[in-house]
């Protein structure tokens, strides 16, 4: 799954793995361990790029057990999720671990170059929009996943499409 919060319900008491090292994997796995037996963290690397608060957060859970250093190398089951096998990338070792679900949660990256010099973004590139899609040019909107929003999910950047749609007409009509 890449959306925790829509399909981590699906997995309350089971064990589930994450991918990814950012705040975004690191938030999906919190939320998991709330409901789940056991949450893996599985990150390419031997310390996360998450925020400092979220870090901190992970690691003072009882159930979240951190998979350094390792890339996801496969996902194995019939109808279901059975197992996950990663690589530790300093020794070539492999570790299969039997879990029921997999969160997907690397290379969130907004795919925003075309508006580069041309409206505010914020340090991750996503576009500064307010509710209405307007940015900081008079007349240019921003919606889906690539504008500052708290959720990103089909349902929010539909929302954000509807809402800027009807901005740009009452923008049009003021002309």
């Amino acid at each position: 799954s890449y959306c925790a919060t829509c399909d981590g319900a699906f997995y309350r008491g089971k064990d589930v793995l994450v991918v990814g090292g950012g705040d975004v994997a690191v938030e999906d796995a919190i939320f998991l361990a709330r409901g789940c037996n056991k949450v893996y963290v599985v990150h390419r690397r031997d310390e996360l790029r998450a925020a400092k608060v979220l870090q901190e957060n992970l690691f003072s859970l009882p159930n979240v057990e951190m998979v350094w250093n390792s890339n996801l190398k496969s996902i194995t089951g019939g109808m279901k999720v059975e197992k996950a096998t990663v690589v530790n990338k300093l020794d070539g070792s492999e570790r299969t671990i039997p879990v029921s679900g997999v969160f997907i949660a690397v290379g969130i990256t907004p795919r925003s170059e075309f508006a580069k010099n041309h409206v505010a973004m914020d340090e991750k590139g996503y576009i500064i929009a307010d509710e209405t899609g307007a940015t900081s040019v008079p007349g240019v909107y921003a919606a889906g996943d690539v504008r500052t929003k708290q959720l990103r999910q089909v349902v929010t950047a539909v929302a954000d499409g509807a809402n800027a749609v009807t901005s740009v007409e009452k923008y049009l009509l003021t002309m």
